[in-house]
């Protein structure tokens, strides 16, 4: 039987973001947003997913790592971190995160790779939804109240620093009662 592997292809956060992040996300939890029902995700596992493959077999993976390394890949961009954001929408947010742009180039860089991911598995079980360039911070575990849902409003996360992108990975994910674990399966340098 094959090793099934749960995978995803990202951005790496960068330790700069992450510090930063960390400490005003530190001081925001010190105070009312502390009391908030949010499973917040830790700093290590913060990065722009490009697209989450689900569980595919190790050969599949090993040839999607053949044509991301063979794709006409971008060239190095910088994301710039936006403002708090909520899936679906920060009245009723099952999910937080923080908003990056990038002129474009993210969403290009998610194209590059779901073109690579439809060649090799077409009818796989990578997610095919529209792609927004965020970095997810948290789980929303009930329905908010209408006080909680002001201090989601309320939380202000810049200035933050900019993320400088210089390539990519197919990470592998395990899943774990205190949350997943991230192990590297390849990088992928952009063009300088």
């Amino acid at each position: 039987m094959p090793v099934v592997v749960r995978a995803f292809v990202a951005v790496p956060c960068g330790e700069r973001l992450a510090g930063a992040l960390t400490t005003v996300l530190d001081g925001c939890r010190a105070g009312p947003a502390g009391t908030l029902p949010v499973r917040w995700t830790r700093p290590d596992n913060w990065h722009l997913t490009l697209q989450f493959l689900g569980d595919w077999p190790e050969s599949r993976l090993a040839e999607l790592q053949k044509a991301l390394r063979a794709s006409a890949t971008p060239q190095h961009f910088t994301l710039v971190p936006g403002e708090l954001g909520g899936f679906p929408n920060l009245s009723a947010p099952r999910v937080l995160f923080l908003q990056l742009g990038g002129g474009g180039r993210a969403e290009q860089l998610a194209k590059t790779v779901r073109d690579c991911t439809a060649e090799c598995w077409p009818d796989g079980p990578q997610d095919t939804r529209a792609f927004r360039a965020h970095l997810t911070l948290g789980r929303v575990k009930v329905r908010l109240s209408f006080g909680e849902r002001n201090i989601v409003r309320d939380l202000k996360l810049g200035p933050l620093p900019e993320i400088s992108v210089e390539g990519y990975s197919l990470v592998g994910s395990e899943l774990r009662p205190d949350g997943p674990r991230y192990t590297e399966l390849g990088f992928f340098a952009l063009r300088k």
